[in-house]
């Protein structure tokens, strides 16, 4: 499902292969819309006391968000981002990243998205807007 027509220069820092200090984040497309992740935060994310930047929270949202409009072939970039940030979260935790598309209007495409741990703890939810780009 995903959009395989989108030019992918594979340097990304969450999922390209080509780059050195990179994530390299595997995505699935489990239907249209939707896209998921999962990794470990590696302890040098560490934004304070053992605990996750929001930085890299974020970001992952972002990323699987970006990859939720890829998977219907409505590839973008972000327009507006809105992250809540509900609990802390260690690092060296085990996540699961989820993003869907909710809708699209135009050249706009609305997300959702929310990262928790292997214990079903949401730690943070987001809500995006991307330009669609092609």
């Amino acid at each position: 499902m995903a959009d395989t027509k989108t030019r992918n220069d594979e340097r990304c820092f969450c999922c390209g292969s080509k780059n050195d200090r990179g994530l390299k984040l595997s995505f699935s497309y489990p239907e249209e819309g939707r896209a998921e992740t999962s990794l470990t935060i590696p302890e040098y994310f560490t934004g304070w006391e053992d605990l996750t930047h929001g930085g890299l929270i974020s970001m992952l949202l972002d990323e699987t968000m970006a990859h939720a409009c890829l998977s219907r072939g409505t590839p973008g970039v972000t327009a507006e981002l809105t992250v809540r940030f509900k609990k802390p979260l260690p690092v060296e935790s085990i996540v699961s990243v989820q993003g869907r598309t909710t809708e699209v209007r135009g050249r706009t495409a609305a997300t959702e998205g929310q990262i928790q741990g292997s214990d079903g703890t949401v730690y943070a939810t987001a809500r995006a807007k991307f330009f669609i780009s092609a």
